[in-house]
């Protein structure tokens, strides 16, 4: 039999297999390897950056487990698969910095108050106009259910799901899910921006096994921040049904794509024109249809 290894601080969340059809989480030797090929990276294209995520100081807070994350896999997932690479202090690069830091302290440190990137009073958050949390109540039910409140309940129920429970739903999908800025329209204290969620889905989401899909997010947000640059009220906006019908099978992982966000660049003149009709007599053309659909039906 198979025994499954323990998981490293590497995949605290993400416990799924770095390839399809093997056991997640990764070993301790899998993570080493990823590490050797982080530093290859890193040293053969300088211009390339690992994120900058504040407040990971040991003694910084109480560590949900045990001690700070090791965002080794994370960070080599993201830097092969993002598609921007932003300027070295640029609006675009401290927001993505800011949020990666909010995600590491939301889901890491234990008690709400010790976390600095958010304005302790004024901090609230909510997704696709869903239930507003503030700063405690997004800390006790987690990022999964503060961004899945709005989804349809047959997918995914967050009100009655706990925060453990929300990070095992997901923790055998995927190895890493990275996360990226794609472009900043507006600078503080209210800033606009489109962002991009991915992984590859090696492991498997409730029943549904992965088969090496790319899957996708991409959305966009507000954010208000103070003068010392801490959230204050963030509210995001995305396809949640779609990605959790790709997790499911129920869709094909490209559903859940920047179609979701841009469309699928295609004209409606074009997607009329191309419009299969609905009774299957398309052969017979508009002028012999027997339901009268000339104005509706193309020759």
């Amino acid at each position: 039999m198979c025994k499954t290894p323990s998981p490293t601080m590497a995949q605290t969340h993400m416990q799924g297999p770095l390839k399809v059809s093997s056991h997640g989480p990764a070993s301790k030797a899998e993570i080493a390897n990823v590490r050797a090929k982080l530093q290859a990276l890193l040293a053969k294209y300088p211009e390339l950056k690992e994120p900058q995520r504040a407040f990971l100081e040991p003694e910084s807070a109480t560590w949900r487990f045990g001690a700070p994350p090791d965002y080794t896999l994370a960070n080599y997932a993201y830097l092969t698969g993002k598609t921007k690479n932003h300027t070295e202090g640029s609006l675009e690069l401290i927001v993505e910095n800011l949020v990666k830091t909010w995600e590491m302290e939301r889901s890491h440190k234990l008690d709400p108050a010790t976390h600095k990137s958010v304005d302790q009073e004024a901090f609230a958050i909510s997704a696709n106009g869903g239930k507003v949390y503030n700063n405690v109540e997004a800390n006790k039910v987690g990022n999964y259910n503060v961004l899945l409140d709005a989804a349809k309940p047959e997918l995914y129920d967050a009100k009655s799901t706990s925060w453990e429970q929300s990070h095992l739903a997901f923790h055998d999908a995927f190895a890493a899910f990275p996360w990226e800025v794609l472009e900043v329209f507006s600078g503080p204290p209210t800033v606009g921006f489109t962002w991009r969620h991915w992984g590859t889905f090696t492991g498997s989401f409730k029943d549904n096994r992965g088969k090496g899909e790319l899957i996708e997010m991409f959305g966009f947000a507000t954010a208000k921040v103070n003068d010392k640059l801490q959230l204050c009220e963030v509210q995001v906006y995305y396809n949640a049904d779609a990605f959790l019908e790709a997790l499911l099978g129920k869709v094909p992982a490209s559903a859940s794509g920047s179609k979701t966000l841009v469309g699928d660049g295609k004209t409606v003149v074009d997607k009329l024109a191309t419009k299969k009709c609905p009774f299957n007599f398309g052969s017979l053309g508009a002028s012999r249809c027997p339901f009268d659909m000339k104005k509706l039906c193309p020759e």
